[in-house]
């Protein structure tokens, strides 16, 4: 009885460090998620694309053309599948699409954290690093991406389909099954939302690397899946469906020197599974992890050289880290550190760091709902002006391009203006803004610029608050 008590101390202390670990974790994720959350309910424009991609969604749902002809001042460079989803799914519950797409991007992100879990576990075995790895998620989501999570935007649900094609491949390429039908889910992703590039490329590059008997096979088949898949979107949008995915965009350095800050938000997780991964390189976990984390980063820098392209470009990077870390938790004995200072301890270092890097920051929108009346009274003045706007907009004669675009969409304004492919026409030189001015002359278009807060606006600065 004695020595059965004793053995049993050991493990009550590791399940309470478990606990701990998940506690923390799951108090930091609820407190970042707390202000999209709230802010979702919110008839605001929260990021730019919103209403743009609202606009498409409702040309989806009443089977109006969602592909505009080169010469318009309109585009639209994105897959259809987001468009037609949301577009229905609106108009199936009577919800605005606006609402809609922020819905779907919850539960991505939702859907996301529940596949780095069981791709962790797949990986390894183990559910603490999974469960580890997928709350850290969560929380880094909700910290750092705030203008896309719970905001009307395609990425981050097109992510949680290419997710499953990566969970199931793993799973099929376990037990020895072919991996096309997992890939040919990854293609379907793809014209949901076209560059969550960093999965399927790792699939394939995994297939190669490992001498999988499937890896010429598979490629093949998803080569041709693309193929097919653009074909049919050509015969059905006609000819404006390639320009308009080729629309023209300005590559230059100071794009990236622009984005490359964003790395620091997740480099702790980075040198945790590369001090990981070092020394435990010969295991499967870590030979995978590497190939997917090198690819996700190496796209995502590749992706910032693009005028336009932001955060989102690093979602693949945020979610292969988190598997990465989720693996170098379960397996950190293999480590240096946990060779001298004990697993046990290890763990405790890597929890209080991510923790830190989490916290320490200026910016804390969560704890000002908590304690700034102004701050929340900011968001129900720009819901506010959002309608004021729009009332103003309504009663002006002809086709109006508004700075806000939620504006016009309400104001019942078609769309007719894409600021994106107009500054990108002038930024390649395709086009002047004397040219622009005129298209606009031409085409008796009225700009409406902002003059009021509509969105999300008000200092997030901690410091500033309590100085106030």
């Amino acid at each position: 009885m004695n020595y059965s008590i004793a053995g049993a101390q050991p493990v009550i202390r590791a399940d309470a460090r478990s606990l701990t670990y998940i506690l923390a974790l799951s108090l930091a994720a609820a407190y970042f998620l707390a202000w999209p959350l709230w802010r979702a309910q919110f008839f605001i424009e929260i990021w730019f694309t919103e209403s743009w991609n609202a606009y498409w969604q409702d040309a989806a749902a009443t089977w109006l053309p969602i592909y505009p002809p080169p010469d318009k001042l309109a585009g639209n460079n994105y897959p259809p599948l987001s468009f037609y989803a949301v577009g229905f799914i609106g108009k199936l519950l009577h919800v605005d699409n606006l609402f809609v797409g922020r819905w779907l991007s919850l539960v991505g992100l939702s859907a996301l954290a529940v596949e780095v879990f069981l791709v962790v576990r797949t990986l390894t075995g183990e559910k603490l690093g999974a469960a580890v790895a997928a709350l850290w998620y969560l929380a880094i989501m909700a910290r750092n991406s705030t203008i896309y999570v719970g905001a009307n935007d395609p990425q981050i649900a097109g992510l949680a389909i290419m997710g499953a094609g990566l969970l199931w491949f793993l799973r099929r390429t376990e037990f020895g099954g072919s991996p096309t039908p997992a890939l040919m889910l990854m293609v379907v992703s793809g014209f949901w939302k076209h560059n969550n590039v960093a999965i399927p490329l790792a699939a394939l590059a995994w297939l190669w690397l490992s001498r999988s008997k499937y890896a010429y096979r598979s490629t093949a088949a998803s080569a041709e899946a693309v193929l097919v898949g653009l074909a049919a979107c050509v015969v059905v949008f006609g000819p404006n469906f390639i320009p308009s995915l080729l629309a023209p965009r300005q590559y230059a350095w100071s794009n990236l020197l622009g984005n490359i800050g964003h790395l620091q938000w997740y480099a702790v997780a980075l040198l945790i599974w590369g001090a990981w991964a070092v020394r435990d390189r010969s295991s499967q976990p870590a030979k995978f992890t590497a190939v997917h984390i090198g690819l996700a980063l190496s796209t995502c820098i590749l992706q910032w050289l693009g005028h336009g392209i932001f955060g989102n470009a690093e979602f693949d990077s945020i979610f292969a880290l988190a598997i990465g870390l989720g693996v170098a938790f379960n397996r950190v004995e293999t480590s240096r550190l946990a060779r001298r200072i004990g697993t046990n301890r290890c763990r405790d270092a890597m929890i209080v760091v991510l923790l830190l890097r989490l916290f320490l920051t200026d910016r804390q929108e969560t704890a000002l709902l908590v304690l700034s009346s102004k701050f929340r009274q900011s968001i129900y003045i720009s819901e506010r002006n959002v309608l004021s706007e729009a009332g103003t907009v309504a009663v002006t004669q002809g086709d109006v391009a508004c700075f806000v675009k939620l504006v016009c969409r309400q104001a019942g304004k078609p769309f007719v203006v894409d600021e994106f492919k107009t500054d990108e026409l002038v930024a390649t030189g395709r086009a002047t803004p004397a040219d622009i001015a005129a298209l606009f002359r031409a085409s008796g278009i009225t700009y409406h610029p902002k003059t009021q807060a509509t969105g999300a606006e008000v200092d997030t600065s901690l410091s500033h608050w309590w100085r106030s």
